[in-house]
This record gives structure tokens, C-alpha cells and sequence, in this order.
């Protein structure tokens, strides 16, 4: 089958293309082939350059009037009368469900980078897209399970989503503290309304609601230790204005989610490591005409007492309950989940299991948390904890940080297979907990793979980043 907004896009690229370049080349000919400006040949190219685009145009509106449906459709969730909703056609199945109330997952903004927003669909579904067939067996696609964010809405649909979505709920937090934990990282503790909670697990996530805001870099400054000064001047980060006073709101709001760093037991405190993201640099220039990140900017320019809106809770990430040995692999501002799930795991449930904690930092300025780690390890028997820095800094080696130690001083992938991975008997009967930077995962994702992991034993906390 045809994907007609496949054909939509190419008929639109093709027609913009045509306008761009088309009266730089015609006009040229006619002038060459009537050896001087003819003007009766120059109207006939006009006409024909008109008439194309014209066509074109046609085609497209025809092609859209055809097989896109506009018209009003209608979507029964999980064969609920009362969960029935009639939306206009078009756009996706994803803001149909969020506009109107059904709170479905999905972290990456609906970039199909998360593959969170998984909804089956029971009736109507449409053949799967390429994004669709990475994420699905081939069984679940025969089902009719799609990614929302990807599924466009043609026909009337039966949907079955996940019953915990429907009792997500919203809440509004108030900032107690924002520090900066590492250069380039946030630790934002907010706490919702005295006789609230939020029922989440531990390696949980919330989606964050980000309203139109305007702030400067330089104000951050407030909330950063001075140490972290240095790189930020380096790149030429302060004194930046950022102008987000004109994002979208209700029900086409930018929401982003991020993984909490604290466990159930804290209660109505919320905790979140939360990375910068800057534009990209180029040859050491930052590349200005790219935006920084909407929802990192948000975050770092808060201040204690200002109110946020928070929803959830979500996850898939969580804690599997059994006897087998846990090996945590955290990198960056993984540093969330790795947190939430250890000091639930000793704090709370009093685990026997045995637990490794390997953290990878830059250098000893950027290590998150390891006075909680370094206490539960003199604590408990069975918990170990390894940190690993990929750029000591002078002064980490004038502290006596081994250099030349491939199990402190490297990757951390590398460090994890020289300490521990090597000299692990059944490496596969492990239970394996990964977050961080896109390049950590993947390279731990290999390694596990290369020593015969299977990959229902590694639990990933990936928003595709």
C-alpha cells in the first residue's frame, strides 16, 4: 500500500525545488538559444514555469482531498463507551489521545526515538511504518500495535492502551533547590502539595509541562557553584538570552520527561538530574542559529519557590524482583536512575542481592552522589561501588587518582569488562541496569551482547536522547 504522506512530502519537496531552481535556468536558455533577451519566449517560459507549479499545487491538494481524512473520526479506548472520543482526522494518534485527556508516554516530544507512546490498535490500524517494524516483533504488529506518535489518524479506531496511563495524574511542585551536581547538570529537588503523592517506583520518570519562559544564562549563575564557572566561560555559555516566550500551550504543549533520581520512601520530595542542552559546537563555535534545549533551559533557570507542573507517573524501567546478581552501568546524568533504584533497593527493601554500582564521570568535578554510595558501601556487605573518570583533571591526579589504572582511568564499558565482566562465570544469568549518554549505552549494549547477554537481562533507561 501507498503511505500517501509519503507521497504528500515528496510531491511538496519536489514542487519547492522546482520554484527554487527553475527561473534561475530557463530564463538563461531562452536568452542563449535567441542569441539576445526575447521577450515573447521569456512570457512563454514564465507561463510554462507557472503552469508547473500550478500542477503541482493541484496535485497535491487533490492527493491530500483524497486520502487524507479530515473529517471527524472516532476512537473507542479499551472498548470503553465512556472512553470514546471524536477528533478531526489528519494528525496524529497521539495528540488526539493527549489532547484529550489520555495521558499516553512519550518523553522524546513524538520524535519515535523513545518508543514509548505504544498503543495497540484493535480496529483500523494502518500498514506499519519502518518506525514501527524497529520497535515491534512481527506477531505485535500483526496485532496492531504502533507507535501513536507515528500513526495518523484516517479512519475510526479501536485502541487499547495501557490501563496505568489512564491513572496518570498532574501536579504542581515547588522548587526547594536547583545546584548544579557536575558542570553541565542540575540536581532540581521540587516537593508537591502537603498531603499529596505521587505513587511511583523506583526508576520511574515524570513528564515535565514546559508554559513559555524567557531567561539568560547569566542568571544561572545563582544556583551554580563557582567551580563549575570555568567551562561555562570557556564556551562562551553566560550571557546568553533565551527566548522561549511563545511555545505552544494546552493541549499542544512541549512536554519532556526525565527519570527521578529519588525513591518512594522520600516521599513528597522529587529529585532530577537534569543535563544542559546547548546548541552544537562546530569546530569549537557554537552554532547559534540552533536552539537550546527547550525543556533543560526551563529547568536550569529555576529557582527555589518558583511552581512547575509535573505528570505521571511513568516507566518501564523498574526493578525486577528475583535473587540474581544487578550490575549497574550509569553514565552522566544517568545518575538519576542509578540512584533511585540503589537507594530503594538498600534503603527500603533491605536487599541481599548482591549489587555493583559502576559510574562513569569526566573527573572527580563531575561525580554525582558518591558520598551516598561510598556510606552504603561501608553499610552493606553486598553492594559495591566502582567509579570510573574518562579525563581526570590535574588535580584529581595531585589527589593520587591512578592514571595508569585501566579499571579507574578509562571508558567505563572498558573499565566494567577489565574489573568485573572478565572474571564473571555466567555473565548471562546477571540482571544488567544501563542509562547514560547515547554512546555509553551503545557501547555497553555491545560489549553485554559480545559476552552472550541476552537482551531481556538488560534493563535500558533510554528517552533517545
Amino acid at each position: 500500500m501507498i503511505n500517501y504522506f509519503f507521497f504528500l512530502d515528496t510531491v511538496f519537496a519536489f514542487r519547492c525545488l522546482f520554484q527554487l531552481t527553475i527561473p534561475e535556468k530557463i530564463l538563461p536558455i531562452v536568452v542563449a538559444d535567441s542569441g539576445g533577451f526575447d521577450p515573447v519566449l521569456s512570457l512563454y517560459a514564465i507561463a510554462a514555469f507557472v503552469l508547473i507549479g500550478v500542477g503541482l499545487t493541484a496535485l497535491i491538494l487533490f492527493t491530500k482531498a483524497k486520502f487524507v481524512n479530515s473529517e471527524t473520526c472516532t476512537i473507542k479506548i479499551n472498548q470503553d463507551d465512556a472512553l470514546t472520543i471524536h477528533t478531526p482526522g489528519g494528525g496524529t494518534l497521539l495528540h488526539a489521545l493527549t489532547s484529550h485527556g489520555i495521558p499516553i508516554p512519550c518523553p522524546c516530544g513524538g520524535k519515535a526515538t523513545c518508543k514509548q507512546c505504544r498503543v495497540q490498535i484493535l480496529e483500523g490500524a494502518s500498514v506499519p511504518l519502518q518506525t514501527d517494524m524497529d520497535t515491534f516483533s512481527k506477531k505485535q504488529l500483526n496485532d496492531g500495535w504502533r507507535l501513536s506518535c507515528q500513526s495518523k489518524l484516517k479512519r475510526d479506531l479501536q485502541v487499547q492502551v495501557d490501563e496505568h496511563a489512564l491513572g496518570v495524574k498532574e501536579w504542581v511542585a515547588t522548587v526547594l533547590s536547583n545546584d548544579n551536581v557536575a558542570t553541565f547538570i542540575k540536581e532540581l529537588i521540587v516537593e508537591i502539595p502537603e498531603g499529596e503523592e505521587v505513587p511511583y517506583q523506583s526508576g520511574g520518570y515524570l513528564q515535565f509541562h514546559v508554559p513559555s519562559f524567557k531567561t539568560n544564562t547569566e542568571n544561572w549563575k545563582t544556583t551554580m557553584n563557582p567551580k563549575y564557572y570555568a567551562d561555562w566561560e570557556k564556551f562562551g555559555l553566560f550571557g546568553k538570552e533565551i527566548d522561549f516566550s511563545h511555545l505552544p500551550q494546552k493541549p499542544n504543549e512541549v512536554i519532556r520527561a526525565y527519570s527521578m533520581a529519588s525513591y518512594p520512601a522520600e516521599g513528597r520530595k522529587l529529585i532530577f538530574n537534569i543535563r544542559i542542552a546547548t546548541p552544537p559546537f562546530v569546530n569549537g563555535k557554537m552554532q547559534n542559529d540552533v536552539p537550546w534545549g527547550i525543556c533543560s533551559s526551563y529547568a536550569f533557570g529555576l529557582k527555589p519557590g518558583d511552581k512547575i507542573r509535573l505528570s505521571g507517573p511513568y516507566g518501564e524501567s523498574f526493578m525486577i524482583h528475583d535473587e540474581r546478581e544487578l550490575v549497574f552501568l550509569i553514565g552522566g546524568a544517568g545518575s538519576s536512575f542509578g540512584r533511585s533504584h540503589i537507594l530503594h533497593l538498600f534503603n527500603t527493601v533491605k536487599t541481599s542481592r548482591k549489587l555493583t554500582m559502576w559510574y562513569g564521570a569526566r573527573s572527580l568535578k563531575e561525580n554525582i552522589y558518591q558520598n551516598e554510595y561510598e556510606k552504603l558501601e561501608k553499610e552493606y556487605a553486598n553492594f559495591t561501588y566502582r567509579l570510573v573518570l574518562s579525563e581526570p583533571l590535574p588535580e584529581d591526579l595531585e589527589k593520587g587518582w591512578p592514571a595508569k589504572d585501566p579499571i579507574k582511568t578509562n571508558f567505563l564499558f572498558k573499565a566494567f569488562e577489565e574489573g568485573q565482566l572478565k572474571k564473571m562465570d555466567y555473565p548471562e544469568e546477571s540482571l544488567f541496569y544501563v542509562c547514560g549518554p547515547p554512546m555509553h549505552n551503545k557501547s555497553v549494549l555491545k560489549l553485554l551482547d559480545e559476552y552472550g547477554v541476552p537482551r531481556e537481562n538488560i534493563i535500558l533507561d533510554d528517552f533517545g536522547s
